[in-house]
């Protein structure tokens, strides 16, 4: 399952699904790393179906994205939670 950009409600769409942290066991899923600080998955491997309750739309991307562990993208969601920029 690819990332979808915060387009669907599960793990696939969220900030918190991993970019740079991910596995796949004898290439079956594709498995990330949860990066939000509380929920269920916190810390766990997760497929990008799943979903929780911490869930926040991944629009500008993950918060690790590459090349830069997710600076820009952090920052970019600090201003839209600060109510200065648009998805």
């Amino acid at each position: 399952m690819n990332r979808t950009y915060g387009e669907t409600h599960n793990c696939a769409g969220c900030r918190f699904w991993s970019e740079m942290v991910a596995t796949s066991h004898g290439g079956g899923v594709v498995q990330a790393l949860c990066l939000a600080e509380k929920g269920p998955y916190s810390g766990k491997y997760v497929t990008g179906r799943a979903t929780c309750e911490v869930w926040k739309s991944g629009h500008f991307g993950a918060v690790d994205d590459p090349p830069n562990y997710g600076e820009d993208v952090r920052a970019a969601y600090a201003e839209e939670e600060a109510g200065m920029a648009q998805p």
